[in-house]
């Protein structure tokens, strides 16, 4: 995960569909190019970050979110729209309760 990354580049691929990998020192120097909506306290893996991503002039925003799938790394992943993202944040919060419960 050491290749140089650029805003342009990682939201080409959100725009294609593409899940994002990356250093957390690599998603520092781009976050500001997006919105953040909410950040949600997994309680098992970090924080999953809700966003809205730029799109080409002339379309709505896209939608986005990053989870820590471990510590120093961060992965986002696209979405069409708002209910997508929040329905598999939904999952994944599930996920990580039945794990928590044992």
């Amino acid at each position: 995960m050491s290749k140089k990354i650029n805003a342009d580049d990682v939201l080409m691929q959100l725009s294609a569909g593409i899940i994002v990998p990356m250093s957390e020192k690599q998603w520092l120097k781009i976050e500001d190019s997006f919105s953040q909506v909410e950040t949600i306290e997994t309680g098992m893996n970090g924080q999953i970050q809700l966003l809205r991503r730029p799109m080409k002039k002339g379309k709505r925003p896209g939608w986005a979110f990053v989870e820590q799938p471990k510590d120093g790394e961060r992965v986002i992943r696209p979405f069409k729209n708002e209910k997508e993202a929040r329905a598999l944040i939904r999952d994944r919060l599930a996920a990580y309760e039945r794990m928590w419960d044992g």
